[in-house]
């Protein structure tokens, strides 16, 4: 019974420790791979700040404020003297219509500059951040995304509440700036209808075009953060698993079996390439049962002479087959056929170690052919 009793607490034990390990094998702790942010930037999840092209509309907008307002001035006042001179016309529908036709498209024609620019501004501050993306995965119909219980879990996560909190941030600091430009004017704005026409412009000129720089720079240093935060928010999603990784790279490379048949395929062309090179050859050194190597020399071509094909066993008796039947001088020399074999890779020439050796057998190649 004790014995019993000590077996099962083992056997929880070694349980313990194997869910231990299973669990510390699923903790994403590494970066992810090139493969895995590819694929990320292909379904459209990428990382950028709101915030910073807030920032940049806000600033350029204001400057476009800054150029326009002397032409929205004229522009009003000549709008204004036709209201003034309502009193002497009829209002009939016609007369009303036309009013209102004319306020509209000057009312378009004065925003569409600043719309404009402001379009262009955020297009241009994302493609900075990000680049050019185009993927239609963000906005396909997902059940999760319907779901209400996942969309409840969202409500209530970490990036809601971060959200909120930076919303409130950027809330709060234009409602600052704000408060503190209203204040500052505070004491003109019941003598503003006094002021005239020309007062009233230069005025709110000044209001508006020192609240959007205020709010811009605000909130161009609250982008820092929140860029920052982004990335750091980014880099924690794409992170994987020790498994996730082996499995990507054996999806990627294949597995074992088809990597070494990839491999031997490999081999078997770059053999069947030396052979083809073997006829070429001026000698084949061989250590007569082991070693074969076939060597060219050409004087005005090489600098020195270069190993065609090696090989042992019975790819060295293919290269002696290949020789004698092109009739190529083979010469026996153990010591020089082994240290070409181990030393020298096919397409090299030979080290500067194995001149004399090699010398000496081209030279006996080239007396039996009557070159020398």
């Amino acid at each position: 019974m004790i014995l019993y009793s000590r077996t099962c607490r083992r056997n929880r034990d070694l349980d313990k420790v194997i869910n231990l390990q299973l669990f510390a094998g699923e903790e994403k702790t590494e970066p992810a791979t090139p493969h895995r942010r590819r694929e990320a930037r292909r379904r459209g999840q990428v990382f950028h700040s709101m915030e910073f092209t807030a920032a940049v509309n806000l600033l350029l907008a204001g400057i476009c404020t800054l150029l326009l307002l002397p032409w929205w001035r004229e522009e009003i006042v000549t709008l204004m003297r036709v209201v003034y001179k309502l009193h002497s016309l009829d209002f009939s529908s016609v007369a009303v219509n036309q009013l209102l036709y004319l306020a509209v498209t000057c009312l378009l024609r004065l925003v569409a500059p600043l719309f404009t620019v402001v379009i262009i501004a955020g297009i241009v501050s994302n493609l900075a951040q990000i680049g050019f993306v185009f993927s239609l995965e963000p906005i396909a119909l997902r059940w999760e995304r319907i779901n209400p219980i996942s969309g409840f879990q969202r409500m209530f996560s970490w990036r809601a509440v971060a959200n909120l909190a930076r919303s409130l941030i950027k809330l709060g600091l234009i409602a600052a700036v704000a408060y503190m430009n209203f204040k500052r004017e505070l004491h003109l704005i019941p003598r503003l209808p006094l002021l005239g026409l020309s007062g009233y412009t230069r005025t709110t000129y000044n209001l508006v075009t020192r609240f959007f720089w205020q709010c811009g720079l605000a909130i161009l240093l609250l982008s820092g953060a929140d860029y920052a935060y982004q990335r750091w928010e980014y880099e924690k999603s794409l992170r994987m698993s020790v498994p996730e990784i082996k499995e990507e790279y054996k999806q990627l490379e294949g597995s074992p079996e088809l990597r070494g048949h990839i491999r031997e395929r490999q081999r078997q062309l770059a053999r069947a390439r030396m052979m083809h090179q073997v006829p070429e050859a001026d000698v084949v050194i061989t250590n007569p049962d082991h070693y074969a190597v076939a060597l060219q020399y050409d004087a005005k071509k090489m600098a020195a002479p270069r190993v065609l094909a090696k090989g042992a066993g019975l790819i060295a008796e293919r290269i002696k087959e290949i020789a004698r039947k092109h009739a190529i001088i083979m010469v026996e020399n153990k010591p020089l056929a082994q240290s070409l074999y181990r030393s020298v890779e096919v397409g090299a020439d030979i080290p500067a170690s194995l001149y004399q050796a090699v010398a000496e057998v081209l030279a006996y190649v080239y007396r039996q052919r009557g070159l020398i």
